[in-house]
Parts: structure tokens; sequence; C-alpha cells
């Protein structure tokens, strides 16, 4: 069975850091022919004394090498995302720089090359950052007609639906003990946490299934997530029965519990 194992950041500093300066890329940067990738400042102003890669000697160009570079945007949204922080504080670098620099030129560069792009507009997220979340129980497809109905009521009643904070990194696991406290499920039965009907990986924190189902920072409602619950006695694991589901009480008990469609950032 394929095991999933989770690494340290530390771990991948070797992909995501300067050979030039030992910082973080900023404006990550490739030679096109040896892909290797620098900060862009780091390359350019390598390239104006040398025509050879600083990491393996390979020729860049011959007259002109800073026509073989190119600007690695994947690269560099992967370190924003990875490195907490950083993008926060190469904004407010950059915001520094041209307020004690009124007439530099800005003419042809970017919000983002003059600090202007928020966290939000880059769909960074920080570990710290509170995500609102509601859920609801997954009642299996003989009851997808029923809920989907239920879902468009919910809808026409707008502020009806609880949700709970939570900071960004709070794991799906910890999700599951809070959700058996909460509802006293009993220790026979598991909980799996789902979203658009694909169980989420315990160690998944929020912030990892933001970045996976591409989740926005708006009031705009997506697809619910749900919570299944096996019955881990006998053999295998079997959805819960009916008779279960009434202990826990009716849909208009559980939302008054807590229990509520949807799950969105805020």
């Amino acid at each position: 069975m394929h095991r999933t194992t989770r690494i340290k950041i530390t771990e991948l500093n070797p992909h995501l850091m300067c050979a030039l300066c030992g910082g973080y890329f900023i404006d990550a940067t490739t030679i096109v022919e040896c892909l290797h990738s620098f900060c862009k400042t780091c390359i350019v102003g390598y390239l104006e004394t040398n025509k050879y890669c600083p990491m393996c000697d390979v020729q860049v160009h011959k007259t002109r090498p800073l026509l073989s570079i190119r600007s690695d945007k994947t690269l560099q949204d992967i370190v924003y995302k990875l490195v907490p922080g950083l993008f926060k504080d190469e904004m407010k670098r950059r915001r520094d720089f041209y307020a004690a620099n009124p007439t530099a030129d800005t003419a042809n560069g970017s919000n983002e090359d003059r600090g202007e792009v928020q966290e939000e507009e880059k769909r960074i997220i920080a570990d710290d950052e509170i995500i609102s979340l509601s859920i609801e129980f997954h009642e299996g497809t003989r009851n997808e007609k029923k809920l989907h109905e239920s879902r468009e009521s919910d809808k026409e009643k707008g502020n009806n639906k609880r949700f709970l904070r939570c900071p960004a990194a709070m794991t799906v696991m910890h999700l599951a003990k809070f959700l058996r406290s909460k509802m006293d499920i009993p220790s026979n039965y598991r909980i799996e946490v789902l979203y658009e009907d694909e169980p989420l990986k315990d160690y998944y924190t929020l912030m990892d299934i933001a970045y996976i189902y591409t989740w926005r920072r708006s009031t705009l409602q997506v697809r619910p997530a749900a919570v299944l619950l096996l019955d881990s006695g006998g053999v295998g694991n079997k959805p819960v029965s009916q008779k279960v589901m009434d202990s826990l009480g009716s849909s208009e008990e559980r939302l008054a519990r807590g229990w509520c469609g949807g799950l969105h950032s805020c």
C-alpha cells in the first residue's frame, strides 16, 4: 500500500533557494539551457560579467546571455506558498522602496513589482489565517436528491448557517476529533471527512485543502464538505445505519448543534 509522508520545508530548501544569494527565490528566473533557477536580480547581475551558469558552467549564450533566461512564475508561486510570510514581507519591502524613492520608474512595472498586490489576490494563505468551516452529514446516494433540495433551501435561507472558525493549519485529524467530542460519536465508528465526495487525508490541513481545491477568499460558497461515519465493528467498514443517524438527531437538531452545509474561507 502506498504511504504518503510529510516532509519538512528544510528538506525542500535546496530547490527553493538561490545559489547566488542564499535566500529564497524572489522573482524566480530560470536559465533555458540548463534549467537552473535564481533570483532575477541575482542572475541578471551575475550575467553582466559572465556567460556561464554559476552552478553547472554550461554556456548560457555566446554574446547575449540575458536572452536565455526566463521568468518562472510557477516556481515563484510554489515558493510563496511554501514559505510562511515571504510574500507579505517582499510586498512590504517593495512598497517601502518606492515610498523612499518616489522618482523611481514604475511605469512599466506591474502591481506586484510595486508591492501593491495583497495576499488575498495572490491566494497566499498564512498558517494562522482563520477559515470559516461548516459541514454536513454525508447521507449517501439514496438521499442525494433530498440533499440537493436541502442545499437549495439553505441557499434561500442565507444566514441560517453556522460556521466553525478554524486556523488554516488545523488538520482533518483534529477536525475529526473535535466532531467526535462535539457529537458524542461512539468510538466504534470511524469519522471520515469528505470534500466533493473525495475522502480527505488525516494529515491535510485546511490550507492544503484550500490549495488543492482552489478555494478563493470570498463569501461565495463552494461545494459543501461532508462527514461520513463508518462502522468499524465486524468485517470491513460500513456506513452507519439510519438508526444511528436518528440517534444523532434530525437535520434541524444537527443544525442547532453546529452541523450545516457549505465550506469556504473568509
